[in-house]
């Protein structure tokens, strides 16, 4: 059927331009004379890959980029089946009868959607694939008009993603999140075949010390070695993983017995044995082991496993050691797993508290502020400090739910004090990096109604070395609003210097273990004042912790250091609440008119005794100078506290 003009809507010739309208008109009924003709013409001339296809699926005609896509020539197409282009890795197609209408159509016609293709020089390529039926003047269906569109830098680009998502940066090794996904697989496989999934977990042996002497560059480069070793150690079927750090995983499917679990790990050991070049230097490295073997196990307990087992051989110190788990948990372990359970439960009750250790202006020991320490107050083991259960938090991945309790808390008892007196509060580098921090500290802020100027957030030295962009523009949304950010243990980590100047630092505090020794040691004394000139020189508040003692105090005041906090000063303790000071004030107050009125009776009988005392007597001494005791001299704002325990007087300080 040929088209003609009157098939075309005709515009109304009433208005300006009407006769050159008639014109267009008149050139759309010359095109459409011959429809065959435009139809090849546009075809050809697409640059969409397109071809003509048989219902048979035999090519009948194909575009110049087609061919340009398959590395074909026309005749070398045309009148071949299209699987010519189809990759041999690709599984034969089957009848589908479910297909309808298209049901004549040949089954590679019929599938849409992105599929692998095999160019004539063997390279390889994506298609999103689409179809389209030409039907007769009857219905029937006559050829089909295939479409290739080229899709294979989407989707290398996707496949890199993916594989960088589940790849270790440094070793190439896959990553932990990867080893999830083959552990599920493996366990699945090792049920349907009655053998069992192997674990060997290693921790490389002193590995930090290599770090620390030859650098993190040094050490990165031995850690790209090891990680080739093992790759190259393992069976085809095995995996090895990094976990992190210093840490591999090697997943070993189809694993018969523990024996051969064993001759396996002795042969790592063994590869591990052999000197590691790096930086013109021979290092020699061993390997703790934690093996675990199961199948009918969740991945989760069968990782646990492998990691207690590997807890164990480092127990005791010594190298190169191999534990197995033994399907007993220890003493230790059963501790805490119900240390886990029972911190959920505190989260939920009252059984959080926080304890706030005074921070002092060396000059005069005016109070500055408060750090805030949480303690848990446990039903019955007591109160602990953070050290007994901050393990526990991160096994429960509930540091982040801790954080934001002693943001809240803190914000709210500081909101109560004198306008002078700031808090500082601890942030852990895991919940500085997740989602929504910042708007956190603005809700604790809004919520309590304290002045964003009166909250210092205390990070590490490694956060702020090793932060992410999500730390970084945590950190950068934070102080914008006026909260201030101090780096604490500071000259501890890798990089004081690149530290500072990753983030908006506003205060640096000096760590105990150097304070320490600032008197009795000339080499520590050294360093101590090099770390006061680098604050100070970069305009930046400094505060020495730990200080036990007033000589400590006194060598820091006079090189320079203006801010200390320590046992010298004040015990961490909790702080008497609103109503508790209250009272006292009311009690205070009665025990002062009560010594007014004994001071006024005392004076009048000591009135009474003068005027009795005959004229001439010698003078009688009321206050023997022997009995008198020089008054106390207290500090009013701390509160006194029992000394602790010496095992918790460091971890009272953290």
């Amino acid at each position: 059927m040929t088209l003609s003009a009157p098939h075309v809507p005709r515009p109304r010739d009433d208005r300006p331009g009407g006769p050159a309208t008639g014109t267009r008109l008149r050139a759309i009924d010359t095109l459409l004379a011959d429809r065959g003709q435009l139809f090849r013409a546009l075809f050809l001339s697409s640059p969409v890959p397109q071809a003509l296809v048989d219902l048979d699926g035999h090519l009948l005609v194909v575009n110049d980029a087609l061919c340009a896509l398959a590395d074909r020539g026309i005749d070398d197409m045309v009148g071949r089946h299209v699987d010519l282009l189809a990759h041999p890795d690709e599984a034969p197609l089957a009848e589908r009868p479910d297909a309808g209408g298209e049901a004549r159509l040949d089954p590679w016609l019929r599938r849409d959607g992105e599929r692998r293709l095999r160019r004539a020089d063997g390279s390889e390529l994506w298609v999103q694939q689409s179809h389209d039926v030409v039907h007769r003047s009857t219905g029937e269906p006559q050829f089909v008009v295939l479409s290739l569109v080229d899709v294979t830098d989407r989707r290398r680009a996707e496949e890199d993603l993916v594989r960088r998502a589940f790849t270790d940066p440094l070793t190439g090794l896959p990553n932990r999140r990867a080893l999830t996904d083959r552990l599920h697989h493996a366990l699945a496989l090792s049920r349907r075949r009655g053998l069992q999934v192997g674990l060997v977990h290693l921790d490389l042996d002193r590995f930090h010390a290599v770090n620390d002497t030859l650098g993190t560059e040094a050490g990165d480069l031995l850690l790209s070695q090891v990680a080739d070793r093992l790759r190259w150690s393992t069976r085809v079927e095995d995996t090895a993983v990094r976990l992190g750090a210093d840490e591999f995983l090697i997943l070993a499917e189809d694993v018969e017995d523990l024996d051969g679990l064993r001759a396996l790990a002795d042969r790592l050991l063994s590869v591990l044995d052999d000197p590691f070049q790096v930086g013109g230097r021979e290092i020699v490295l061993s390997a703790s082991v934690g093996l675990t073997l199961g199948s009918d196990v969740a991945p989760d307990d069968l990782l646990r496993q492998a990691h207690g087992a590997l807890t164990r051989a480092k127990g005791d110190g010594s190298r190169a050691r191999i534990e197995v788990h033994d399907g007993v948990l220890t003493d230790d372990e059963v501790d805490l797993l119900q240390l886990e359970a029972d911190l959920r439960r505190a989260l939920d009750g009252d059984e959080l508290r926080l304890f706030y250790q005074p921070i002092v202006d060396l000059s005069d020991e005016t109070l500055l502020g408060y750090e805030a320490l949480i303690r848990w107050q446990h039903p019955t083991r007591g109160l602990l400090p953070p050290g007994a259960f901050l393990e526990a938090a991160e096994n429960n991945r509930l540091t982040s739910r801790l954080g934001a309790w002693v943001l809240r808390r803190a914000c709210l008892d500081a909101a109560g004090w004198p306008a002078g007196l700031r808090v500082h509060v601890n942030v852990s580098a895991r919940h500085l990096a997740e989602t929504g921090f910042s708007e956190l500290v603005g809700a604790a802020l809004d919520e309590s109604g304290l002045a964003p100027g009166r909250l210092e957030l205390e990070i590490t030295e490694s956060t702020a070395l090793f932060a992410e962009e999500a730390t970084l523009e945590a950190v950068s949304e934070v102080t914008a609003r006026g909260v201030t950010l101090a780096l604490d243990d500071f000259g501890t980590g890798y990089s004081a210097i690149t530290a500072l100047h990753r983030l908006p630092i506003h205060t640096v505090k000096i760590d105990r273990s150097f304070v320490a020794d600032v008197v009795t040691r000339p080499s520590t004394a050294a360093l101590v004042q090099g770390l006061l000139q680098l604050g100070l020189g970069m305009g930046l508040q400094v505060i020495a912790e730990g200080i036990e003692d007033l000589d400590q105090a006194e060598w820091l005041r006079t090189h320079g250091c203006a801010m200390a906090q320590g046992y010298a000063f004040g015990r961490p303790a909790p702080l008497p609440s609103r109503t508790d000071t209250t009272a006292a004030e009311a009690l205070v107050g009665q025990a002062a008119e009560e010594a007014a009125a004994v001071l006024e009776a005392v004076t009048g009988e000591l009135e009474a005794v003068v005027d009795a005392v005959p004229a001439g007597a010698d003078g009688i001494d009321l206050f023997p100078l022997e009995d008198t005791v020089p008054p106390p001299s207290p500090r009013p704002f701390l509160k006194v506290v029992d000394e602790p325990p010496a095992a918790e007087r460091d971890d009272d300080q953290a």
